[in-house]
Parts: structure tokens; sequence; C-alpha cells
């Protein structure tokens, strides 16, 4: 859990790619989220991103961009953070049932991707930017490909490390 937890703060170090549009940049750190919850048990991957997550909140510069506090969960960001813990547990959850080939870990990681931590993180965006839903959806739809492409590689990596 510490080594990916280590993997996770490392990968905030890799520079973001802010959009210009909205005020939420491309990142890799969520690599390691769903790292987390292909490879951990439920349990291990709330403690561990709650431990991140922790950091973040009392300030530790763990997030892309060296960024930490509280603001950054009362931002347009703050959905999203609240998305990496659920959709970590639940996709430890959920690949501990069902199909274990590349495929099915794919079309898991890339659901809860998508649907779990990309949608929490628009109804934050649409809550503390005070816009109305639609409009964060279609301001946000620009992560979906590459959310898609990130699970990919989540899953060829995480089938290797498969411990559960």
């Amino acid at each position: 859990m510490a080594l990916l937890l280590a993997i996770i703060i490392g990968l905030g170090l890799v520079p973001n790619l802010p959009i210009g549009l909205i005020p939420v940049p491309i990142t890799v750190q969520n690599i390691g989220i769903l790292l987390v919850g292909l490879i951990l048990t439920p349990g291990e991957a709330a403690i561990t991103i709650g431990a991140f997550l922790l950091l973040a909140l009392v300030g530790m510069p763990v997030l892309t961009g060296m960024r930490g506090g509280v603001a950054v969960f009362m931002g347009p960001t703050g959905g999203y953070l609240l998305g990496y813990l659920v959709g970590a547990v639940l996709l430890a959850w959920w690949t501990s049932h069902g199909r274990q080939d590349w495929f099915g870990l794919f079309a898991k990681v890339a659901i809860i991707a998508v649907l779990v931590i990309d949608l929490l993180g628009i109804v934050g965006f649409a809550i503390n930017m005070r816009m109305a839903f639609f409009k964060a959806v279609l301001a946000n739809a620009i992560f979906i490909p590459g959310d898609v492409i990130k699970s990919a590689l989540v899953a060829l990596i995480g089938r290797r490390l498969k411990i559960k």
C-alpha cells in the first residue's frame, strides 16, 4: 500500500497539461489511483486513497502541480478527488469478481474512470463553478478519450501486477 501511495504522489510530480478552457488540468495521477483499485482489496484501496487525500487536505503538495489544502477540495477539481476514493474502492471490489483477462479489466477500469471518477468530477465542477450540469458535462468531455487510453494502460500494467 505504501508503495502505491508513493507512486500516486510521484505521478503528481509529472507536470499537468492545462487545457485553458476549464480550470481542471489533464493529469497522469489518476493512473496511480486506478492501479490502486485494480491491485488492492477494497479496504486497502480505501486506506491508500484516504491517506493520499488526507495528505492533500492538510496541505501537503501531493496533488498534480504541487497543490494541496482545503481550497483544492472546494474548487473545480474537488469532485474528481472524491471520485478518486469512490472509484478506487468500487474498482477494487469489482475486479475481485468476473473476468480477469485484459479486456475484462480494461472495461471495468474504463467504466470506473469515466462513469464514476469523471461523473463525480463533473458534479463537483458544476457545483463549485456554479454551472449548469449539462454545460459542465460538455466542458469536461475533453477528458474522456484520455481516460479511456489511461484505462487501457492501467489494465495492461495491473494485469501483470495483480495480486488479489
